[in-house]
């Protein structure tokens, strides 16, 4: 049997969560790891997000004093630094939600003035520093047609957010962990976690492939994962619903008509899916989500699911043949929290009796609250008595590559 490796802290997942809270702790001079199955990082939920970042009014609509809307807004001006200092692509499209009739203009109407008053007013719980934010507008039909020219003809007008933006996940999750390996994060990868003993205040975590990693705390981030992962060591103090994701993808001739992250509001019969189109970083464009509540096994692309993303992308532009230009479609997992009250919020908690236990549930929106999650998990590990001094030498743009 291979001698114990050991380590201040491990982090159970490779994703946005994993990398993003390694990325944060490789400032300090502690001994890191990170363990995932794959030979790479953000291969699972990370992999399939809609690409988009909550950067403006979409983040001010999450249900207030929850740590999903905490989390989210205070990352508002963290993403550019982080673009600039790790080298990937942060583009602002901006957002169109379009007025069909009075309900969606008074909806949207509570919105822009929450938004208003919560971004930029400096007593406001959750401001965002003058420069980050670029105040909402209503436009009208004219100016949208300006924007959009392909738009569906009964929208009366949009709420314009022009904070939106997008990025690639994948390259977002690789560049962080490049960045903490430079930093000194360990990356064990291709390796399942099988086991987790308790001794006390520490941990023994067992592989498939025959590692035992010893730690003294340990942050589950394993994403669909973690309720599996907590309950190995009585940890699990939450309720996940795994919620399956259907996005279409469609190419650059498609791509090139579409400017904005463009959605109406569902209508009843249309829940719980989203209706949305958006570009993406590379030229493409997106339409989705359909959602269904499955087995976490259950990974198939259903024809509804194609159709019901056809459907919604013909809605909102019908002129435009997204039929004939399918690139893909593909399926992915997100842990929603809270299914018996209808609203979803994150899960960042040391469980009162697994101490030295960090349980990590983002889900829906979770890429977006990324650049927070880490200060947030520093904040808990030093309430857990693990003292960090500042690394000598830091270098927030080196790189190291961490695939196998």
């Amino acid at each position: 049997m291979l001698e114990p490796l050991n380590f201040d802290v491990a982090i159970i997942g490779g994703g946005i969560a994993g990398v993003s809270i390694a990325r944060e702790l490789s400032q300090y001079s502690i001994n890191v790891a990170v363990i995932d199955m794959h030979d790479d990082v953000g291969l699972e939920s990370t992999s399939t997000n809609h690409n988009l970042v909550c950067q403006g009014g979409d983040s001010l609509s999450f249900r207030p004093g929850t740590l999903h809307a905490e989390l989210n807004i205070k990352s508002i001006p963290l993403w550019p630094k982080l673009a600039d200092e790790l080298n990937f692509p942060l583009k602002r499209v901006g957002g169109l939600w379009l007025i069909r009739d009075k309900a969606d203009f008074k909806r949207y109407l509570r919105l822009y003035s929450r938004a208003f008053k919560s971004s930029l007013e400096p007593n406001a719980p959750y401001y965002i520093p003058e420069g980050s934010f670029q105040p909402l507008e209503f436009v009208n039909r004219k100016q949208l047609l300006d924007m959009e020219p392909y738009v569906m003809p009964n929208a009366l007008g949009a709420l314009h957010d022009p904070n939106l933006c997008i990025i690639d996940p994948i390259k977002v999750a690789k560049a962080l962990a490049e960045n903490a390996k430079a930093n000194g994060v360990e990356f064990l990868l291709k390796q399942e976690v099988t086991k987790i003993e308790r001794q006390g205040i520490t941990y023994s975590i067992y592989t498939r492939q025959g590692l035992i990693i010893k730690s003294t705390f340990v942050i589950n981030a394993s994403g669909i994962e973690v309720d599996r992962v907590a309950e190995m060591v009585s940890a699990r103090n939450f309720s996940i619903v795994p919620l399956k994701g259907t996005l279409t993808d469609f190419d650059e001739e498609v791509g090139k008509l579409i400017s904005h992250e463009v959605h109406v509001l569902p209508r009843m019969e249309d829940l719980p899916h989203v209706k949305a189109v958006l570009p993406n970083i590379y030229g493409f464009a997106r339409s989705g989500i359909y959602l269904e509540l499955t087995y976490k096994s259950d990974k198939a692309v259903r024809e509804e699911a194609v159709n019901h993303n056809i459907k919604v992308a013909k809605e909102l532009f019908p002129e435009i043949p997204f039929e004939r230009h399918i690139v893909k479609s593909f399926t992915g997992f997100m842990a929603y929290t809270n299914a018996d009250t209808g609203w979803h919020d994150f899960v960042v908690d040391i469980p009162d009796y697994v101490p030295n236990w960090i349980n990590i549930v983002l889900g829906p929106a979770g890429v977006s609250a990324s650049p927070m999650l880490g200060k947030k998990v520093i904040e808990l590990l030093i309430q857990s008595g693990l003292r960090l001094e500042p690394k000598k030498g830091f270098d927030p743009r080196a790189r190291r590559g961490v695939s196998s």
